[in-house]
């Protein structure tokens, strides 16, 4: 009797620790709804911060919390899927490619002066049902400023690849600027930088440009039907001029061939 008594209480001892394990793992899921309002209030408490006080170590660690939540968050279906609506009017940049396979987020940690200091991640499916992370800043070096998400575009080749086409723009003062185009593609489970862009000498995974005082025609302009890429063509400053570069308002052409950007002689 002893034995069948003992067989029970072990078995329903055992349906608790499963039970605990299954529910403590649900209690770490959130769903978009939690995770937009969560955020928002991060990016409200940094803005507040940053406005009422000059305590930059809370400043710093409220944008450390950020990232270590938002790193946490989203890897979750509920969330990736999510507009995340709250977060984004509160100033968290987010950009979702065509096929929702990737997603890019970041934010103004608000801890610079005129050089503004970004936090930066992407996410991307990785096949297997396992989304992953590629933090692009705090790359660990320390004064790295980072740049903030501008726009994501999802260009398809002759073989069948799916380029992800990532813009972005870093700010280093009122006088100093500069904005970079970056191809990405999901190869093996990772997401790595692909050579994406044929100039006379070499291919390119990425194209940059600096620029000096801000100009509206400093940016970047892809056709509506992905066939053509325009890059500023930026003229070199005077030596004494504190300027990045004079936007010029004239482009340099790139024309998509089925499998790559093809700079365009004249």
């Amino acid at each position: 009797m002893m034995s069948s008594w003992s067989r029970l209480i072990g078995s329903l001892l055992s349906l608790c620790f499963v039970c605990s394990g299954f529910f403590g793992s649900s209690a770490l899921a959130v769903t978009g709804k939690e995770a937009d309002a969560k955020l928002a209030k991060m990016i409200a408490d940094i803005t507040t911060t940053q406005q009422d006080s000059d305590d930059y170590e809370k400043l710093q660690s409220l944008n450390d919390e950020m990232l270590k939540y938002l790193k946490t968050v989203v890897v979750q279906p509920a969330v990736m899927s999510d507009p995340l609506k709250a977060a984004a009017k509160s100033g968290l940049t987010v950009l979702t490619s065509d096929d929702k396979k990737i997603r890019c987020y970041s934010w103004d940690t608000l801890t610079g002066g005129t050089m503004h200091f970004f936090y930066s991640l992407i996410v991307y499916d990785a096949g297997n049902n396992k989304l992953k992370t590629l933090v692009l800043n705090p790359t660990g070096n320390e004064g790295d400023p980072g740049s903030t998400f501008e726009d994501l575009d999802t260009v398809k080749t002759s073989d069948g690849k799916t380029v992800y086409l990532v813009r972005d723009l870093f700010i280093g003062s009122g006088m100093s600027h500069g904005r970079t185009i970056s191809a990405y593609v999901i190869a093996n489970g990772k997401l790595t930088k692909y050579p994406f862009f044929q100039t006379k000498k070499r291919i390119l995974n990425a194209i940059s440009f600096a620029f000096g005082e801000y100009d509206e025609r400093a940016c970047f302009e892809l056709s509506s039907d992905k066939k053509t890429l325009k890059v500023p063509l930026i003229k070199e400053p005077p030596e004494d001029s504190p300027s990045s570069g004079i936007v010029t308002g004239k482009y340099l052409t790139y024309s998509f061939n089925g499998s790559k950007y093809v700079y365009q002689t004249k």
